[in-house]
């Protein structure tokens, strides 16, 4: 989540211009600035975000448990931020034809804030039943919180690429996401204790849900300190989005459909989103009913997934920048479905397992998600680049979409047939694994320019520094080779 206003910004310099001599060496250039509160943003924005992920422990427990709506109804209230970031290809580009990117970022920041906060004030009064009107309220809301969130998040990424240069984009997005895991743990820690102090009541969600629209509010004011690069002056908007706005939708998609290693980038999105999130979100469910976890333990559980992210971060952005997208994202999106398999031994007599499937899960899925975000920025051709970012969006959006209601069918289809609920859930989690063979096979074939072989990516992930720095053990590694090494020359 992101955006900011017209909040002028001290005395900016453009990327590569002189300093004048009479400048102080400490003043900031307007990139390191953009870079200091984009960073401030993401950091602010975690919590709510983490709230907003669709299957996440706190709304999986709220819905279904509190409020008692079943797999179905589940299943279709988190596909709602999938349906809308379909639906938002309509709208994206007729907005940014009025306002630029930065701007439209805000509005629908305030706009996202708003629907938390609304749907936050209903909460009390609220039916805890699968009735009608609990699942029309949580309908309202989240398509409300969905649609400011998805408009949001294109044109995010459509701004990013005129705030951070390419040259920079894995080594910083990487330490920018080590960060947002700390933040993202503190907020999970804040889950497990006050969901164990006031033992899951619904005091405790208004509490968490107030504590994340509080930092959000200081993730707005931080976007809004954020500038364009190029703008004549800071806080006056530039026309449209980019150069895309003096192409109609035909002609842009002309672009994008002539581009085949595009359109197989697309399809390999559309894909992936799909089975991901078919029983995905279904594994804090799996958790509570079948595994007999609180939602404290879950939640500690899982906040080994951020740990192993954060860890990670540094590393990946670093084999990002040095081997390419392509051949990382194919190592991390390979080794991380190999250790989803667990999920399928899983039981009450092993739990342990869950804390390896988590850290792997959080170290995996943070190379592969820098990289897919980076190779989307590079991939989209600039004539056509935010219909590009949102047509990749809104067809992976209405793949994972159609997912979870799906998925929570046939679960519940399954139970009312009389099969067993351990051998469903093991079943269900086998297939994500299984589809993304499928996915590495027609991600191999998109073409990534100057990108290495995968063979070179795993080649280096044997090197100790490299295995050590994705375990976030680099400090060891300058103990052993570099410490030692400075006392041999003292003598």
């Amino acid at each position: 989540m992101s955006s900011p206003a017209a909040i002028p910004v001290p005395a900016p310099l453009l990327q590569g211009e002189a300093v004048p001599q009479n400048a102080s060496p400490k003043m900031p250039t307007l990139l390191r600035h953009n870079l200091r509160y984009c960073s401030l943003d993401g950091i602010a924005a975690m919590p709510i975000a983490v709230l907003g992920q669709p299957g996440n422990v706190v709304l999986a427990s709220l819905l279904s448990g509190l409020f008692g709506l079943s797999p179905a109804h589940y299943g279709l209230i988190i596909s709602l931020p999938f349906w809308f970031n379909f639906l938002q290809v309509l709208v994206t580009p007729r907005l940014s034809q009025q306002m630029d990117a930065r701007r439209l970022c805000i509005v629908t920041a305030w706009l996202h804030f708003s629907g938390w906060a609304l749907l936050t004030a209903a909460l009390p009064f609220i039916p805890r039943a699968d009735t009608p009107l609990t699942l029309g309220v949580f309908f309202v809301g989240f398509s409300i919180i969905s649609f400011a969130g998805a408009v949001n998040g294109v044109t995010w990424n459509a701004w990013m690429q005129d705030v951070v240069p390419q040259r920079l984009r894995g080594k910083y997005f990487g330490m920018r996401n080590q960060v947002l895991q700390v933040s993202m743990i503190v907020f999970l820690l804040s889950v497990s204790g006050l969901t164990a102090l006031l033992q899951g009541s619904l005091g405790a969600y208004m509490l968490l849900f107030g504590l994340a629209l509080g930092v959000r509010v200081l993730s707005i004011f931080a976007m809004q300190r954020m500038a364009t690069p190029g703008e004549a002056t800071v806080g006056v908007a530039s026309p449209g989005l980019g150069a895309q706005s003096r192409l109609g939708w035909a002609e842009q998609l002309q672009v994008l459909w002539a581009d085949k290693g595009l359109m197989r980038f697309i399809g390999f999105g559309a894909l992936m989103a799909f089975f991901v999130n078919l029983f995905g979100p279904f594994y804090p469910i799996f958790m509570y009913e079948e595994l007999g976890l609180s939602v404290a333990r879950a939640n500690w559980i899982l906040l080994f997934i951020p740990v192993g992210a954060a860890a990670s971060f540094p590393a990946w952005g670093r084999l990002l920048d040095r081997y390419g997208n392509i051949p990382v994202m194919i190592v991390t999106l390979g080794l991380g479905q190999l250790f989803s398999l667990i999920w399928c031994v899983i039981d009450q007599t092993n739990l342990w397992l869950l804390y390896l499937v988590a850290a792997a899960a959080g170290m995996f899925s943070a190379g592969y998600g820098v990289g897919l975000f980076a190779l989307m920025l590079k991939l989209m051709p600039p004539s056509a680049r935010t219909l590009g970012v949102a047509l990749f969006i809104s067809l992976s959006s209405l793949a994972a979409a159609a997912a979870p209601p799906l998925g929570g069918y046939l679960i519940t289809w399954a139970k009312d047939y009389g099969f067993d609920a351990l051998a469903i859930y093991r079943m269900a989690f086998a297939v994500s694994p299984i589809a993304s063979i499928f996915g590495i096979l027609i991600l191999r074939r998109v073409r990534e320019e100057n990108a290495a072989r995968v063979g070179e990516v795993v080649g280096a992930m044997r090197n100790v520094r490299t295995v050590t720095a994705l375990f976030g053990l680099s400090f060891l590694v300058n103990q052993v080779f570099y410490r030692k090494v400075g006392r041999r020359r003292r003598g």
